[in-house]
This record gives structure tokens, C-alpha cells and sequence, in this order.
């Protein structure tokens, strides 16, 4: 074992901080230049399509403290939780399945495959006669904005497990439950994490666009109303609300896949 100087780490790590603060440093730095672009424009006296950052940020904490906006955020997210879990068991189900049958690479993937090249937008007239306008329409959207995603990512994983693995595994006999718990779904765990935290993004897309183009509720109700009525602060602000929505959900689903894979290395 190489021993490494105890000054040669103490470098390493200063630099991967001041790295770290540098990149943070300039993210803020972009991020002001944005906002002030955007108060000095919205403030021009001829500009009536963007309000300055300033009054949508008024109207972004009057929703906030009206309880509004938090109560379209609830429902948005009980859709997306509901839709979610539904895709993700079935996409895993369906993805694991294609991957290690043949019959289903001839019969399944190919449906799977045109289905996820199928704009989700086409589907909305049959769901809404299906399953009606409500949270049940809302929720086969989601699924459908997000399942594809996941079987075509799984599938991809489980096909690329190494065939060396499997035929060890099958050396010492092990049973088929088995080898697929401790050895395929292992090895095409990061296939199967990417597939999830892309399906979280495409849930919360197929939420938004529910609500808007299913029946009017929650965030979308907001952004429609206040379009409607051509109250551009609010709309900005509902627009903004839904982007921070959607990169929390982002954060915490990169969060888990780091923590999951860290967990299968450790193993």
C-alpha cells in the first residue's frame, strides 16, 4: 500500500473546495446578471409581455401566503406520487422482463418502443373518454408520460449484464430467482436508478400537462386563470413556481440514485 503525504491531501482537498466556491461563485454571479436583466427589461415602459422580477416576486409570495400556491403544489404532487409509483412498477416489471426474455423482446418491446416514440399528447382524447377529466385521467397520463422511459432504460441495463456473470452464477446451480435478484438486477442497478430519476422529470411534465390540457387544477389552473385574465405577474410566478417544483424533484431523485448506487458499490 502507497502512503500519500499527509500535505499532498490537505492540497487535494483545498483545491477541490476552492473549485467547489469557484463554481458556486460564478453560478451566482449568472444567476444575478439573469435577474437583473430581466428587472431592467420587464421595467421598460413599452414591455407589457414580462413584468419586472420584482413584482413577480410580490405575486409569487401573495400566492404563497394566501396558501394557493402551496395547495396547487399538494395536488400537483399527489398526482405525480400516485402516476409515479404506478410507472415505476411496471416500467422496472416490464423493463426486467424484456431484457431477459425472448418472447418479450419479440412481442412487448417492439409495442413498448412505438408507444415511447408516440407523442403522449395524442392519448389525451382517449383518456379523457376512458378514464374520465379528473384525478384518474390525470394519473394514466403521468404513467404514460413516464413508463416508456423507464422499460426502454431497464431493459437496456438488464440486456448489457455480462454474460460471465450469469454463467458463473449458473455454475453453482443457482436457481433463476436468485440469479436474477443477486446478480442481473445488481449489475443493471444503474440502468435501472437512471431510469427512475429520468421518470421523476417526465411525471412532473405529464402532471403539468394534465392540468392544463386534461381539466384546469392545481399548478394549472393557476397558470390558465391568470393567462386568461392577462395577469402577467401571477402567471410568471406560477410559471416559476413549477420550475422549482420540478428541480426539487430533481435534486431529490439525483440524491437517492446517489445514495443507491453508493450503496450497491459498497457492497
Amino acid at each position: 500500500m502507497v502512503a500519500v503525504d499527509p500535505d499532498v491531501r490537505v492540497g487535494s482537498r483545498r483545491l477541490r473546495v476552492g473549485r467547489r466556491q469557484l463554481l458556486w461563485g460564478l453560478r451566482l454571479v449568472l444567476l444575478g446578471a439573469l435577474l437583473g436583466l430581466w428587472q431592467w427589461y420587464g421595467s421598460q415602459p413599452d414591455v407589457f409581455t414580462i413584468a419586472p422580477f420584482t413584482t413577480v416576486m410580490r405575486s409569487f409570495w401573495d400566492g404563497i401566503i394566501s396558501g394557493e400556491f402551496l395547495g396547487a403544489v399538494a395536488g400537483t404532487l399527489a398526482s405525480v406520487a400516485i402516476g409515479y409509483a404506478i410507472a415505476a412498477v411496471v416500467g422496472v416489471g416490464l423493463g426486467v422482463w424484456i431484457g431477459v426474455s425472448r418472447y418479450a423482446q419479440n412481442t412487448i418491446e417492439p409495442l413498448s418502443s412505438a408507444l415511447y416514440a408516440t407523442p403522449v399528447s395524442l392519448f389525451i382524447p382517449v383518456i379523457a373518454v376512458v378514464f374520465g377529466l379528473e384525478l384518474g385521467g390525470r394519473v394514466i397520463l403521468i404513467v404514460l408520460w413516464c413508463v416508456f422511459e423507464i422499460v426502454v432504460t431497464t431493459s437496456g441495463g438488464v440486456k448489457e449484464v455480462s454474460a460471465s456473470l450469469i454463467d458463473v452464477a449458473k455454475s453453482f446451480d443457482a436457481p433463476r430467482r436468485v440469479l436474477y435478484r443477486k446478480v442481473v438486477l445488481p449489475a443493471a442497478m444503474p440502468h435501472i436508478v437512471l431510469g427512475l430519476r429520468l421518470g421523476v422529470a417526465r411525471a412532473m411534465r405529464g402532471a403539468v400537462t394534465a392540468e392544463l390540457m386534461l381539466s384546469a387544477a392545481n399548478l394549472g389552473l393557476i397558470v390558465l386563470v391568470a393567462g386568461s385574465r392577462f395577469d402577467v405577474p401571477r402567471l410568471l410566478a406560477g410559471i416559476l413556481l413549477t420550475m422549482l417544483l420540478g428541480l426539487a424533484l430533481m435534486s431529490a431523485a439525483s440524491l437517492v440514485e446517489r445514495r443507491v448506487l453508493a450503496h450497491y458499490l459498497v457492497r
